[in-house]
């Protein structure tokens, strides 16, 4: 359950981004690979199974085995597994951006593209622990409830 379902979750908001994206400025095999965000949303238009399979992976081999890890361990240990996290997520954006970039369109451009990068890998992280920490029972999602007004009885 832990392995299928995060990964889930967070590939079925980023499908619908995408799926909305793509009904506004339709999507084409020939996007791939320009380097822009329509870029990157035509790659995962195309290339989802692939991904999804690779994030089961992560899932099962690194992320259960570290979430089990610092489960029991204080809270400077999760800080500090939190900050080794974001830093490998911003290594990995980085050399990922750096090479899939056109030298020929900037500097800036290198940073736009590992900065997007890095906040599509945080806000897939941040979904994925979320809905771990609902599986475990410790975030509970409260529905609001419609109360109704008591009836008063009059005094007789």
């Amino acid at each position: 359950m832990k392995v299928f379902v995060p990964p889930f979750v967070g590939f079925a908001i980023f499908g619908v981004i995408v799926l909305l994206q793509s009904i506004f400025y339709p999507t084409h095999m020939s996007d791939m690979g320009k380097g822009n965000l329509h870029a990157f949303m035509a790659c995962f238009y195309y290339c989802w199974p692939l991904y999804f399979i690779t994030a089961l992976l992560t899932q099962g081999l690194i992320a259960i085995p570290v979430w089990r890890y610092v489960e029991d361990r204080s809270m400077l240990a999760k800080d500090i597994t939190v900050i080794i996290i974001c830093t490998i997520c911003f290594l990995l954006a980085a050399n990922i951006a750096y090479i899939i970039w056109d030298e020929h369109t900037g500097r800036l451009h290198l940073v736009w593209l590992a900065a997007m990068m890095l906040m599509i890998q945080l806000i897939y992280w941040i979904i994925n622990s979320f809905v771990m920490l609902m599986l475990e029972g410790k975030v509970k999602v409260k529905m609001p409830v419609k109360r109704k007004a008591k009836e008063t009885q009059a005094p007789e």
